[in-house]
């Protein structure tokens, strides 16, 4: 409903049909507030939209007389009564107070009481009182007008960020600033057309990036919001790796993805360069954000940024990758921080505790891992999750004798560590999930592609994911599973690769030497 035809007479007529038992107006029954529970008959929004008024000026009445200390556990439900909490509410000097009152027992309370005897109740004649009520609907419908307001921005909102993956995290430790900064870049008038967010793997550039996503969908005037991950390989079933069609790595798969995601269908059947000039005409007047996760795995990086340029301003985009794109002087290049020693150990103690684990590592053992990891938080976050089978000294130990030559290869340790404590059942549940989509799948898409029995599976689906090898995020109804890129490096690269080298005459078993 539009805000502006929320109006006093409105209001005013919608409480006169309650009062008179007459049919309601047809206005304040679009609200849209009245939808948070999906659709609803005219008669059902009607019960809501009363059950709303009364729920409003009940709270603001006794916020009023709590704020007065003269607040009872239960409004009165007889005239009697009724005409003495008039009189005591009118007592008070509180010009606040009075309009809410004199609202709620002209319209709302249980017994039908006239303005004369509420006139006479509250000591002032009926002009007066008659002013008092008109202020109490006004206030109403400033409340109706903010509530809406509010309502059109969830909506908004949810609308702008229905193409973001779920969230992989309960909580971020250490980004707040590097939101902030971000946001600020992406949301000024003068900001640049492109921004980079990128490190290694683990270092947590796409939980930076959604988070940054996240904030402008709340408080920005986007038109549109679009998110766009890149994925190269998958795992068919007959034990190879294959480069997949279905996830974007081209720049025909991005302007496709852009033109789905964003509504313009009507463009579908034209060919790239077309989309493109399309496009370009449409964002000149609307204002989009364009995420392009993992970037390093496009194809045609070169021929990608310079053709998505005309799509720019007043349009950024926000990308993430391994590899730098520094060498585009028109892409600042932001390279997300190892995480700080208090984070570090915040995010250990805070995977402890949601595991259940109240101890927490001594400052010497802390400080020995963090020296090994760096403040990488998929690293801490792992290490975490095998403290409830080994001490933290013994971890420490094992990674120290790790080779330590590239960044990576401590994941690939820790992965390795992990993987040799998991039954059958668990690796054979984190093979199959290697067609998973980048977005994550449903409880329902595991147990169909795990093949196994319904015991087997609830085990094996509890280790992956007190391991932290398989992400959980959404909400409770809408719960998607997801891997991280490093888990499915790892299983490609140390678990496939070792097998095919078993299947040529190698050795074929896979041990933690």
């Amino acid at each position: 409903m539009n805000i502006d035809d929320i109006t006093l007479s409105l209001v005013s007529n919608t409480l006169r049909a309650w009062r008179g038992a007459e049919d309601l107006p047809a206005g304040l029954l679009a609200l849209d507030v009245l939808r948070k529970g999906g659709s609803a008959t005219e008669v059902e929004r009607g019960i809501h939209l009363r059950d709303l008024i009364e729920s409003l000026v009940i709270t603001e009445l006794q916020d009023q007389r709590a704020s007065e200390h003269a607040l009872n556990d239960a409004l009165p439900t007889t005239r009697a009564d009724l005409l003495q909490a008039v009189g005591m509410d009118f007592s008070r000097n509180n010009g606040e107070l009075e309009a809410w009152s004199a609202l709620y027992h002209r319209y709302l309370a249980p017994v039908p009481l006239s303005v004369e005897e509420l006139a006479t109740a509250a000591h002032l004649d009926v002009r007066n009182f008659r002013r008092r009520v008109n202020g109490g609907v006004e206030r109403l419908t400033d409340r109706l007008q903010r509530l809406e307001m509010a309502e059109h921005n969830r909506v908004q909102q949810a609308q702008l960020g229905r193409h973001l993956p779920p969230p992989e995290y309960a909580r971020l430790f250490g980004v707040d600033q590097h939101r902030r900064k971000l946001a600020d870049l992406l949301r000024h008038e003068n900001g640049p057309d492109f921004v980079s967010i990128e490190g290694m793997g683990g270092i947590g550039k796409t939980a930076l990036a959604r988070a940054v996503t996240s904030s402008l969908a709340e408080n920005s005037n986007l038109d549109g919001i679009a998110w766009i991950s890149a994925r190269q390989t998958w795992f068919n079933d007959r034990g190879e790796i294959e480069t997949t069609s279905d996830p974007a790595t081209t720049l025909a798969d991005i302007v496709s993805r852009l033109v789905t995601q964003l509504g313009y269908s009507e463009l579908a059947g034209l060919n790239t360069q077309e989309k493109l000039d399309r496009l370009a005409a449409i964002f000149r007047s609307t204002r989009h954000l364009i995420v392009i996760d993992n970037l390093e795995s496009i194809s045609d990086v070169d021929i990608l940024l310079p053709a998505l340029m005309p799509l720019a301003r007043p349009t950024r985009f926000l990308l993430t990758s391994r590899e730098s794109m520094s060498r585009y002087p028109m892409v600042p290049c932001f390279r997300v921080p190892s995480l700080s020693f208090d984070d570090s150990r915040a995010l250990v103690e805070s995977e402890l505790h949601r595991r259940g684990f109240n101890s927490t590592p001594s400052l010497e053992d802390m400080t020995a891992l963090y020296e090994l990891v760096g403040g990488a938080p998929l690293a801490l976050k792992l290490v975490s999750s095998q403290m409830s089978r080994w001490p933290l000294a013994v971890l420490i130990n094992d990674m120290r004798r790790a080779s330590r030559s590239a960044p990576e290869s401590l994941y690939t340790f820790i992965y390795r560590r992990t993987w040799m404590v998991l039954d059958d059942s668990a690796r054979e549940l984190l093979l199959s999930l290697l067609t998973i989509a980048p977005d994550g799948e449903d409880i329902h898409w595991l147990r169909v592609m795990s093949f196994l029995p319904p015991d087997a599976f609830d085990k094996a689906l509890d280790q992956l994911l007190t391991y932290s090898l398989l992400q959980l995020a959404g909400l409770s109804d809408s719960l998607h599973y997801r891997l991280h890129r490093l888990t499915t490096t790892f299983l490609q690269t140390e678990i496939l690769s070792t097998w095919q080298e078993a299947d040529s005459g190698s050795n074929p078993e896979f041990t933690s030497e």
